[in-house]
């Protein structure tokens, strides 16, 4: 449908890109979400606050739309979501025939969930830091850039994004660092290693599957810790960070002028640490973060050093400009787990209610290792749920 086609209907339409910046401008949303309640149930816009949201399936609208309509609220913009768009519109037309102010959020859900912000971290003399995030999901992830060179920290599939950013400031993607071997969201690591003068990097840990011990079938550079990789004009420090994952490692990026900044993976985060319950091991794995976030961040962080994960609780982590990332003294003082005492203390934070895991987490090991290729359905099907490799709080 054109953009004039769309105009003729008498409703408005917004882009994922618009209703991003609207969730971090905390402009008021009341959402009319049409999906089936298990579409609905599996995953939903959310913002920095609560956004008002009402699910009422689509199919209630075509057997009896004056009941349907007449639970939608008359006083206030709504903005309709479905799965792929269609449905969306039909409804924000019926609501606009019945002059309620509707308007419809363009490619639906999925195209929400396909949504990628990119920000600008760090522009220095040295080079720059750019954050890909993906707020559906809240993953996020890297691109380092000096001196015509680029490092790219634990992207997603969407690889297209890391070698365009690199491609804008004339650089090439000379590696790939995984800070984990992540079993909450689908990795482009591989794919991109597969590009010219690209290595990938990972702790050998992390090339087993935590409960079967498979062994990876991917081409990857062993890092144990310690290691300094060079960068243009920076240094990047790998440092053995166990506990959400056994070979979970973190980056510090060093510059010429001093500044450092640490890339945490998902073992720190900016409100929480990631599961240590995955492998099956929660108490083992927990005694192995709190070591990691009591002995080995001291070492590694003061004050200022900016702290950048790999995944998000929720746009409430962001800031304004959308950025999630934060100095170390802002977690000093209110992180639960870096003030927890002990492991013990640390534990109910980092370990799910459940003993059951999502089936999920295993079809993304099996995918990351390298020992199972996903269809589009599959991979769509796979990153259609929130992150499940951290816990909401």
């Amino acid at each position: 449908m054109t953009t004039l086609e769309r105009l003729q209907t008498g409703v408005g339409v917004l882009s994922p890109a618009e209703l991003y910046a609207e969730l971090l401008a905390e402009q008021p949303l009341f959402i009319l979400d049409v999906r089936n309640e298990v579409e609905f149930a599996r995953n939903q816009v959310r913002g920095r606050r609560p956004i008002p949201t009402l699910n009422i399936p689509y199919f209630e609208f075509i057997e009896d739309d004056e009941s349907a309509i007449a639970r939608v609220p008359s006083d206030r913009l709504i903005t309709v979501i479905c799965a792929k768009e269609g449905s969306s519109q039909y409804v924000a037309e019926l609501l606009a025939e019945r002059g309620i102010n509707a308007r419809y959020l363009i490619g639906g859900f999925r195209a929400w969930l396909d949504f990628h912000a990119i920000h600008e971290v760090v522009n220095a003399s040295w080079g720059q830091i750019v954050q890909i995030a993906r707020p559906a999901r809240g993953d996020l992830s890297y691109v380092i850039i000096s001196a015509g060179e680029a490092a790219v920290i634990d992207p997603g599939l969407q690889i297209h994004l890391y070698q365009e950013a690199a491609a804008a400031a004339q650089a090439d993607v000379t590696c790939v660092l995984l800070t984990h071997l992540s079993a909450g969201r689908l990795s482009g690591g591989a794919l991109l290693a597969n590009t010219r003068h690209t290595l990938l990097y990972l702790h050998p840990y992390d090339a087993l599957h935590p409960r079967t011990l498979l062994p990876a079938h991917l081409d990857y550079m062993p890092l144990l810790g310690s290691e300094r990789l060079p960068v243009g004009h920076l240094l990047i420090e790998a440092h053995w960070f166990p506990g959400h994952t056994p070979g979970h490692l973190v980056y510090r990026v060093i510059s010429p002028t001093g500044d450092r900044f640490l890339l945490t993976g998902d073992a720190l985060l900016l409100a929480g640490c990631g599961r240590t319950d995955l492998g099956g091991h929660p108490a083992a794995w927990t005694d192995l973060l709190f070591r990691s976030l009591h002995t080995t961040l001291p070492e590694l962080v003061t004050d200022e050093t900016l702290i950048m994960p790999s995944s998000s609780m929720g746009l409430a982590e962001a800031r304004a400009d959308g950025i999630v990332a934060a100095p170390f003294a802002s977690l000093r003082a209110t992180h639960l787990g870096v003030k927890a005492s002990s492991p013990a203390e640390l534990l109910p934070l980092v370990q799910g209610a459940s003993t059951d895991l999502p089936a999920a987490i295993d079809a993304m090991l099996y995918a990351n290792l390298g020992l199972r290729q996903l269809n589009d359905e599959e991979i769509h099907e796979l990153e259609t749920d929130p992150l499940h490799c951290v816990l909401a709080r």
